[in-house]
């Protein structure tokens, strides 16, 4: 069985959602692929290991028993991003350098713009996080209300200034919006404690909804979802 390791070095929190957001894509379309995840710990351990070689050693290693490797980074903004290439130690340098040299076996996903602009994609299924209900997918109220919310294309939430709100802030906006419909009688303060934190990531993920639609409001997520189709 073909097997496909993902590598999110810049956070713990996204590995775990991206493993179980490979899984459904996997399953969507009933792929024979098998999906691990590295960590952002990993990655760490390699750079320290031997700062020069520790990271191609690395994905060496995998490829001795897996198929492929994908490196996924946030994308952040285009000047964000410009100003990381400058940097010649920077994530996304290093990154690419391994890829450059993998023949094709590791490869890189930008997320547009974060990952919760892949979470973004069904703000149905983060309405059943919060109600902790998956049948809140089929109320009428939860649907109309998850349709005022829902973007087309959730890479383009963002401002264009540098430091501009993006898809993590219009996430914290939404579980605010959620929990008040949930109870009306929660005062701010209550509000901002039950916001969403990138700690609960993977447990949001397990909520959101894999399928030709969700899939096609991010198009770094459709680049992703490509390689697990058999």
């Amino acid at each position: 069985m073909p097997s496909i390791i993902i590598w999110t070095p810049e956070s713990d929190h996204d590995s775990k959602a991206v493993l179980y957001l490979s899984e459904k894509i996997i399953q969507y379309y009933n792929s024979d692929i098998k999906v691990y995840e590295s960590s952002k710990k990993a990655f760490n351990k390699a750079i320290k290991t031997d700062k020069n070689n520790g990271l191609l050693k690395a994905v060496n290693i995998y490829l001795k028993n897996h198929d492929l490797v994908i490196f996924l980074l946030d994308a952040d903004g285009i000047q964000s991003q410009s100003q990381r290439r400058q940097q010649p130690n920077s994530l996304i340098n290093r990154v690419e350098s391994i890829v450059n040299q993998s023949d094709g076996k590791a490869i890189l996903v930008l997320i547009e713009q974060e990952l919760e602009s892949w979470l973004l994609i069904d703000c149905l299924g983060i309405c059943c996080f919060y109600t902790k209900n998956n049948n809140t997918r089929d109320k009428e109220d939860w649907i109309k209300f998850a349709k005022k919310y829902q973007k087309g294309k959730t890479e383009l939430i963002i401002e264009a200034e540098a430091g501009g709100k993006g898809a993590k802030e219009y996430l914290e906006n939404l579980s605010k919006a959620i929990n008040k419909k949930i109870n009306p009688n929660l005062k701010d303060r209550d509000l901002k404690q039950k916001k969403y934190t990138e700690s609960e990531s993977p447990d949001v993920m397990r909520y959101i909804e894999i399928n030709s639609q969700t899939i096609n409001r991010n198009d770094s997520l459709k680049q992703f979802a490509q390689h697990f189709q058999s």
